[in-house]
């Protein structure tokens, strides 16, 4: 089975204009109008909400995050509040998972797994705690999250891994809904200066040799 993935890397975007691209891209691949996508990115910095919770999980007020220009935005995906901002790395996978004969949960654990692989390539041991909640955990701090939706067997939304965030940001919430779930990142566990566009391409190679597919550009 041949399996293809063009690879667009956005830059920095603002997450609203994201999430129209993957919506839009999401509808022309079930169409049949545009082949399985790859979307790499760093947002501005936005609270999103999973579709279950419309209710911002958050330790601070709404005049605070107003305050510091950050944007809530609810969306389809699974989960509960999640972060989004400069430094951090997200991966928004368009893939029609039936040609791939995937399974939603096979994509979402091949998601981990390539969150795990990226971080070992970095010198950082990534796990699962799956007892708690999905996504990748580092020393019992959450590093990667993970969440999806699926819409006529195609997928959108994806992972995001902390490499260099803004770590107050973080604290502003309760991720994924845990009031006691700390967080970490790259830079706080190694010490070092990461650039996120190295990061952003051995994720991608990672993506190619997981799901045994060619990545293009």
């Amino acid at each position: 089975m041949s399996r293809i993935v063009t690879l667009i890397n956005l830059g920095r975007t603002k997450y609203s204009d994201c999430l129209n691209l993957q919506r839009d891209t999401q509808k022309d691949l079930a169409d049949g109008n545009t082949g399985n996508t790859l979307l790499l990115t760093e947002h501005e910095p936005v609270f999103t909400l999973g579709r279950n919770h419309p209710i911002p999980n958050l330790k601070v007020s709404a005049e605070k995050i107003e305050a510091e220009g950050i944007s809530i935005i609810q969306t389809e995906r699974g989960g509960d509040i999640t972060y989004h901002g400069p430094g951090q790395l997200v991966a928004y996978g368009i893939i029609a998972l039936r040609e791939w004969e995937l399974t939603a949960y096979d994509y979402i654990n091949g998601l981990e797994e390539i969150m795990v692989r990226t971080l070992h390539s970095l010198g950082i041991t990534g796990e699962r705690n799956p007892e708690i909640t999905r996504g990748i955990w580092v020393n019992e701090k959450k590093i990667g999250a993970v969440g999806i939706s699926v819409k006529k067997g195609v997928t959108m939304h994806g992972a995001s891994l902390n490499i260099s965030p803004t770590m107050t940001h973080l604290k502003f919430m309760n991720p994924c809904g845990f009031e006691n779930l700390e967080l970490t990142s790259v830079q706080k566990e190694s010490e070092q200066t990461i650039d996120l566009d190295e990061v952003a391409a051995n994720f991608a190679k990672e993506f190619g040799l997981f799901f045994n597919a060619e990545i293009t550009s």
